[in-house]
């Protein structure tokens, strides 16, 4: 037996509570609202009706000369009939002596509910009856409380008319129905259906709880696969972006330990181009495979939201099943299936569609980084900020769809939006104005990791500013020059930028020799130490190309300038450069190659 708890699972079952009791209170205080109408009726005003007062108010429904007004059953809401008056088209000039038929309506709600709050109380079946005033049928309520019956609605002449018939075929009609509701409510508030409806209840609470721990219980194991497959994610996502082609290559000679002599340069060549088709073979295998753990990961994720959607139904379908079958609170059932259906709904739809738009920008960046016709190197670096454009982009829509969801459900409760969205353009406008360095910084952001004008880990050089790049979001870049200072730059203000390890690095190595120096002499010496530099397993690594032994580029007042350009790989530019000075300054110094001088010319007087 399992004596204790751990304290993720502690945490996950508060937090399913919590969501169980929010789903519950949520309902429950959207259902109370109509509880607030149950007041005497008020003539209305126009800010109780649509903003043009000869639009027809809400609940009523407009027929030419008449309008009708539906007359709802206090038990569950549901339409008894419908009471008839003559038009008004301007709710703020009713003429005198006629009522507006949503007033009328409403009398004869309130009456209802007083009926039935008596007809709890009687011991008797109440009996509905038909009178005469004033040469109308009136319909009463009688009961073994009161000697007085209470009035309920008086049938007019615009009625029957409406309705096609004579006021007394019309006054039965409605003294049938009002009976069998009396009827049907007396049955209903028995003590027998009442406690039926409740052990019902009871039970339909209970499966709940029951389906809500089995939820529980797979989105906990959902959650410790989806653990696992991020871990592996990421492991999977560093070895694609830990090393270059090149450095795969010599790592893999360097396993044979066995120099590298100068006959066998041209065949290492051949073998080299050879191991690295390989390792784009692999690298788009691993990637591929990449993508697979991602498309699991992303099936967990779904099946996770999937669930918490199935809980919030169930909880919604269970409440409002709850409150269809209780007596006391089936007169909120209709507004239980109403607008928290709805909310519900748009909320659904928001929120799927964010997961298939995440789903769609992951197809596209695996598309991407996948490209067969990019060299290797590149596919790495697009591997390595994939996922910075992809949260990017993922933001950007799920902000988009999250600000649909609040206009809609803004809608659902009939809380205008024109104003709101009016204001909000007014103040995103003072915003914007008021930040417009910071919109500048966002999307020269965004065009520098579209663009891939440099990345983390690239030495680059903006303006007089140069470093490493340490850090990169959608607003700064951060910079770690050679004497370690921090240097912070918006990104608006990176204009110009030269990025100094982009896929390969180049030295460009210049010197002058003296004249007295033989140029060919000079020229076989940097070809012998370029080569041996480059045959040296040491060096291999860093220089993907043999160096390059250009000639002579200038002659001056001081010497021959002689240049050679080194190929190497990112980031070792310096290293190299380093050594292949000493080498070079060595081997001048061996051939007696003297470095060139200012020429001076000494005058002397006689």
């Amino acid at each position: 037996m399992i004596w204790f708890l751990s304290l993720p699972s502690v945490q996950a079952v508060i937090r399913f509570i919590l969501i169980s009791v929010f789903t519950f209170s949520v309902t429950i205080g959207w259902t109370l609202v109509p509880a607030a109408q149950s007041q005497l009726p008020s003539l209305p005003t126009s800010a109780d009706t649509n903003t043009n007062s000869f639009n027809s108010p809400n609940g009523v429904t407009r027929h030419g000369e008449y309008e009708t007004a539906s007359i709802k059953s206090p038990l569950d809401g549901k339409e008894l009939f419908e009471v008839t008056s003559p038009t008004i088209f301007n709710r703020e000039e009713v003429p005198e002596g006629l009522l507006p038929v949503e007033v009328r309506a409403e009398e004869v709600n309130v009456r209802l509910w007083r009926v039935f709050q008596r007809t709890y109380f009687a011991e008797q079946t109440p009996i509905v009856t038909i009178a005469t005033l004033n040469n109308r049928p009136i319909i009463n309520f009688g009961d073994d409380q009161s000697s007085r019956p209470i009035r309920l609605v008086t049938v007019t002449e615009p009625d029957a008319d409406f309705n096609g018939k004579n006021l007394g075929e019309l006054a039965q009609q409605w003294q049938t129905i009002l009976q069998n509701e009396v009827i049907r409510f007396k049955q209903l508030v028995t003590p027998e259906v009442i406690t039926q409806r409740v052990i019902q209840a009871f039970q339909i609470l209970l499966w709940l709880l029951i389906a809500s721990a089995v939820i529980w219980f797979l989105r906990r194991l959902l959650t410790r696969r989806q653990q696992a497959l991020e871990s592996l994610y990421e492991e999977q996502l560093a070895v694609l972006t830990a090393s270059t082609p090149l450095e795969n290559v010599g790592a893999e000679k360097a396993q044979k330990s066995e120099p590298i002599t100068a006959s066998e340069t041209v065949t290492g060549e051949e073998t080299e181009a050879k191991t690295i088709a390989g390792l784009r073979s692999r690298f788009l295998v691993s990637l591929q495979h990449q993508f697979s753990v991602k498309r699991r990961l992303d099936i967990d994720k779904f099946l996770k939201w999937a669930l918490f959607w199935i809980f919030i139904l169930m909880w919604y379908i269970g409440i409002a099943r709850v409150f269809s079958i209780s007596p006391l609170l089936m007169r909120w059932s209709v507004y239980v299936w109403a607008t928290p259906l709805g909310f519900i709904t748009l909320w659904f739809g928001v929120s799927l569609a964010i997961r298939v738009s995440n789903s769609l920008t992951d197809r596209l960046m695996h598309s991407w980084k996948a490209n067969p016709y990019l060299a290797l190197g590149e596919t790495q670096r697009i591997a390595l900020r994939t996922k910075t454009i992809s949260e990017a982009l993922k933001g950007l829509i799920t902000f988009a769809l999250i600000i649909v969801g609040i206009i809609g459900t803004l809608s659902i409760f009939n809380i205008p939006t024109s104003s709101i969205l009016t204001g909000g353009a007014i103040i995103g406008l003072a915003i914007s104005f008021g930040s417009q360095s910071l919109v500048k910084d966002l999307v020269n952001g965004c065009l520098i990791l579209i663009e891939d004008q440099f990345a983390v880990g690239d030495v680059i050089q903006v303006g007089d500013k140069g470093g490493l790049v340490e850090n990169l979001n959608l607003r700064v870049t951060q910079l770690r020059n050679g004497q370690g200072q921090l240097i912070t730059i918006p990104n608006s203000n990176i204009t110009d930028v030269s990025n100094l390890t982009r896929l390969w690095s180049r030295i460009d190595f210049s010197i002058v020799v003296a004249y007295e120096n033989d140029p060919k002499q000079v020229l076989d010496v940097l070809r012998q130490v370029s080569q041996q530099m480059y045959s040296e397993q040491e060096w291999r690594d860093r220089l993907p190309e043999p160096p390059e032994v250009l000639g002579i580029d200038d002659l001056s007042h001081t010497g021959m300038l002689v240049r050679v350009w080194l190929k190497t790989a990112p980031m070792q530019q310096w290293k190299v450069g380093r050594e292949f000075r000493l080498r070079v300054r060595q081997a001048f110094e061996a051939n007696d190659i003297s470095i060139g001088k200012p020429q001076s010319i000494t005058y002397t007087r006689i």
